[in-house]
């Protein structure tokens, strides 16, 4: 039978911009005094806006633009962060038509979200203060963003669905994805190389071999990303970390702590959680992850028609060819 699905078009997309920062695309007030590059509906886009969609393009790939040698992948590169603007915007504007505007909680969540990636809230003022926002101004981006999200959504959501036959059909054509190998369950807990780390860190697990939580200690002493989860790691298989935390974590048994270990990011201490065997998942379980996975794809292509007729229905002026 299909299902119509919730498929998250650009929510996870917007959930790094949101959080990580470096990507803003969108200036702050003082941007509306140069040069517009493009206008939708009547609306501005500025090329400070243009400029900072292309570095955050940059970034996404990893590129630099000093070892560019094409004049043409530049071009493209701009391109494409002029058409996300303009997208945006058609979003956004569709978003406040329909009187479909993110809540205050919504917001209020989403900049949580972005306090804890930062680590601190002075840390998370210097960031938005980086991107050109006060608080005011990155919490209206914030209700933008997931506003426009919302306008995609619901663009979407009528348009796909995905049959149960459709997903048994993709376990059997692809069982090798769900062959799932042996798994570690790990918490970590993480002092950066500085002056006093050694000493620093073993201070840490001697109050662990005291008894002292880990993941409480984690999330009050921690360097590592996972600190606001109590130093929860996803579960890892064999070849995804690092040598020497590898070896360590293989040399585990449930309950265990590891001795300091030396990495190249820094000093370390492991505990085992739980040693996941090999195993196939089966399909009760993997169920719902290909129907995200089917409605994802077809929700990518369903949006990109959607938004195409919006933006053949819209006045958009390109004032700068590229």
């Amino acid at each position: 039978m299909a299902r119509p699905c919730r498929c998250p078009v650009s929510v996870a997309a917007r959930g790094v911009r949101l959080l990580l920062l470096a990507a803003l695309a969108l200036g702050s007030a003082s941007s509306a005094a140069q040069a517009i590059v493009a206008r939708v509906n009547g609306v501005a886009i500025t090329l400070e806006q243009l400029d900072r969609g292309f570095e955050a393009n940059l970034r996404a790939r990893g590129l630099n633009i000093a070892r560019m040698q094409r004049p043409e992948q530049v071009r493209d590169l701009k391109r494409e962060a002029l058409d996300t603007l303009i997208r945006d915007e058609l979003l956004w504007q569709k978003a406040q038509r329909d009187g479909a505007l993110a809540s205050d909680q919504e917001v209020d969540r989403a900049i949580g979200r972005a306090v804890a990636q930062a680590r601190s809230r002075e840390a998370f003022e210097r960031n938005i203060a980086r991107a050109g926002f006060d608080e005011d101004g990155y919490r209206r981006y914030v209700r933008r963003m997931l506003s426009a999200d919302r306008a995609a959504q619901a663009l979407v959501q009528a348009k796909i669905s995905v049959t149960d036959a459709e997903i048994e059909q993709f376990y059997r054509d692809n069982a090798q994805r769900f062959q799932r190998p042996e798994q570690l369950r790990l918490r970590v807990l993480q002092v950066r190389a500085a002056p006093g780390a050694r000493e620093r860190i073993e201070a840490l697990r001697a109050r662990l071999e005291k008894g002292e939580a880990f993941d409480a200690l984690a999330r009050r002493e921690s360097d590592h990303p996972t600190r606001p989860w109590g130093g929860a790691m996803d579960p890892v298989a064999r070849g995804q970390l690092t040598g020497p935390l590898e070896a360590a974590a293989l040399g585990l048994q449930p309950g265990e702590l590891s001795g300091v270990v030396e990495a190249p990011d820094g000093l370390y201490v492991l505990k085992l959680e739980e040693r996941m065997p090999e195993a196939t998942v089966p399909f009760a379980a993997a169920r719902e992850r290909i129907r995200e996975h089917l409605a994802q794809g077809r929700g990518r292509a369903a949006l990109e028609r959607e938004v195409a007729a919006l933006r053949a229905a819209s006045k958009v002026e390109i004032l700068l060819p590229l």
